[in-house]
């Protein structure tokens, strides 16, 4: 109750009622009945948050009056306090076990019927958030339901996708001609598959507060070029007019997070695509107060006033019936949202109508003090220009790499894809045999997993630097959070590569280390090859899923903590994206279950169980 609360005073004697209002009416709204009957009236016409009311009037004493107000739904929840002269402790019982919240004996004390009255009021608001948190909490559940199922109907349409065609490449049910493309739309649906994840940990981490933020001078001509590059084919088959336009003057070069902000312009991008029939997606770059914006303008479906309020909010999307059309799981304007605060920002919708929205995403404008200035359309051509790659001959890789992984079907994939590219590689399954090797033999390239039995890679390769071996390392990990990053380095480790690795940045650290320019086709196997490795992999499931069963039975948490990363990391390189969701989120149960509390034994027993479930599909398809 943000205004002052109202009062309805009930009394016969005009004496009583004036030092009751006079009492009270520094703190709220009074108003006044002389019988029951007018208190009944007066209640129905506008409910008061409490009455005061005597007990002995005439016509309809106070008890048949509360009798009344609570045979009517209208006023049946009106709390009363009785102030009367009856002493006897039967007529308070008589008043309490008709619903009466309170009992004030006559004479009173001022003090104690505004104490008593406060009270009242204070339990009456505490009721009202009580009640307002139970709906919220109802709406959170029933939207969480929704997203729940989105995200599933996300997950599982890509997946039967990848597993339907795998199935039929390996059944022999395409030609040869016909192969490529199948594997092209595997391609596709697993790289659906990775946003998702990826939108689902960036939301996670910012819940947690652990979403880091690396600032870096930004090229703005390129940016835009490397967005353009990656949607304008996307646009074109829809027919739309896809562009950047400048507002200059503009700073050539400013200094936020490339990768954010690329993230937030994608996300506002592909969803001006997504819900554009025809016309156009531009985004207009400007400056503004002391902040770099982004307005991402289109002529698509709009929308509507009342669902805007829902675009921001986690679990939500705007409309059911337009996500039921055009898919998505709503994440992508929440977590941009989240991207531009970080960034010293916001993002609005600043406009939307029949005929398309304009999103604004503002961040802080941080100019490089060296940076030029745009000053007008041929500066920016200039910029284009100069950002734009000169192509290089494509060269063979070359060279000796050393491989430390301890899962065989990951450690066996990683060296047929070095293979084929031309690289010499020697393996090996942990940290010690990684040391030893190193310490007799000469390589360009150490490749190291970061958990191994026995020694761990960030031992293997301090013990290697303090031994005086200078050889370029690079971590392969599924933990990249930059504290994590930071100790690799701190190591003794160049950089590191996030699992599942990517072909495209496995290529450029090769390229750095190795000399060269080299291309991602090189890492790429032949499908018959690859499709054989991942069948292996798939028949190992059942033998793995019994051990982990088993571990988590015998209450071996660390065994199945190392059990679930390495099958987390192992599946998604194969690109079995859902085993390696339950696996990640089997491991993040063990992890943050510390001695593994029985509640918590149960949680990872269930999804030790699903686990097993899902690996039995895949052996059996």
């Amino acid at each position: 109750m943000s205004e002052r609360a109202h009062l309805l005073l009930v009394d016969d004697e005009k004496t009583n009622l004036k030092v009751l209002a006079e009492l009270l009416r520094s703190d709220y709204r009074i108003r006044l009945a002389q019988n029951g009957q007018q208190a009944l009236e007066k209640c129905r016409q506008q409910p008061p948050d409490l009455i005061l009311m005597d007990v002995l009037m005439p016509g309809m004493d106070g008890f048949e009056t509360l009798k009344a107000l609570r045979f009517d739904t209208l006023t049946a929840q009106i709390p009363v306090i009785f102030i009367t002269g009856l002493q006897s402790a039967d007529h308070e019982q008589q008043g309490l076990q008709l619903g009466a919240q309170d009992y004030i004996h006559k004479p009173f004390h001022a003090e104690v019927v505004k104490a008593r009255v406060a009270t009242q009021l204070k339990l009456i608001r505490q009721r009202q958030e009580l009640q307002l948190l139970s709906e919220q909490l109802t709406q959170a559940n029933e939207a969480k339901s929704r997203f729940l199922a989105t995200i599933s109907h996300e997950i599982r349409t890509p997946l039967a996708s990848v597993i339907g065609y795998a199935e039929a490449i390996l059944a022999g049910e395409f030609a040869a001609n016909e192969q490529l493309q199948a594997i092209q739309t595997i391609c596709q649906n697993g790289k659906h598959l990775q946003a998702l994840l990826n939108d689902l940990l960036d939301l996670s981490k910012i819940a947690a507060n652990k979403l880091d933020i690396e600032l870096l001078p930004v090229n703005l001509c390129q940016l835009a070029a490397e967005i353009s590059a990656l949607l304008q084919d996307k646009a074109r088959q829809k027919g739309l007019e896809f562009q950047f336009d400048y507002q200059l003057p503009l700073p050539a070069m400013v200094k936020t997070d490339p990768t954010r902000l690329k993230q937030i312009l994608l996300n506002l991008c592909n969803n001006a695509i997504k819900f554009t029939e025809q016309g156009f997606v531009r985004v207009l770059i400007s400056r503004t107060d002391g902040q770099l914006q982004f307005a991402v303008s289109d002529s698509g479906i709009g929308i509507a006033p009342d669902q805007q309020q829902k675009l921001f909010h986690a679990f939500g999307q705007a409309d059911v019936s337009v996500q039921r059309q055009y898919g998505g799981t709503g994440l992508g304007l929440v977590i941009a949202r989240q991207l531009c605060e970080k960034l010293g920002g916001q993002l609005q919708l600043q406009s939307s109508s029949p005929a398309g929205s304009c999103f604004v995403a503002a961040i802080n404008l941080d100019v490089l003090p060296d940076s030029i200035w745009l000053q007008q359309p041929s500066d920016i051509l200039e910029q284009q220009q100069r950002a734009a790659p000169t192509p290089l001959p494509r060269q063979q890789m070359r060279g000796r790499i050393l491989l430390a992984e301890d899962q065989n079907d990951t450690r066996q994939l990683l060296v047929r894809m070095l293979q084929h590219a031309g690289l010499d590689v020697t393996a090996v399954e942990n940290g010690e045999l990684l040391v030893e090797t190193a310490l007799t033999g000469d390589f360009d390239l150490i490749l190291s997993d970061i958990q191994m039995p026995k020694m761990d890679g960030v031992a293997a390769i301090a013990l290697l630097r303090a031994a005086g071996i200078d050889t370029p390392c690079v971590a392969l990990t599924a933990n990249t959070m930059t504290h994590e990053v930071q100790s690799y380095l701190a190591a003794g480790f160049a950089t590191h590569l996030a699992k599942p690795v990517d072909r495209n940045k496995f290529a450029a650290v090769l390229s750095h280390f190795l000399g060269g320019q080299h291309h991602r086709q090189q890492l790429q196997l032949p499908a018959a090859e690859l499709e054989a490795m991942t069948a292996r992999f798939v028949q190992t499931l059942p033998g793995q899923m019994a051990e982990l069963q088993q571990n988590c039975l015998q209450a071996d948490w660390s065994a199945a903590r190392y059990q679930a990363h390495a099958l987390k990391g192992t599946a998604a390189l194969f690109g079995l994206t859902d085993l390696s969701l339950l696996a990640s989120e089997l491991e993040q149960q063990l992890l943050q279950s510390g001695a593994v509390q029985p509640e918590i034994k149960t949680t990872v027993q269930q999804l030790c169980q699903r686990l097993q479930d899902q690996s039995k599909q895949l052996a059996v398809g």
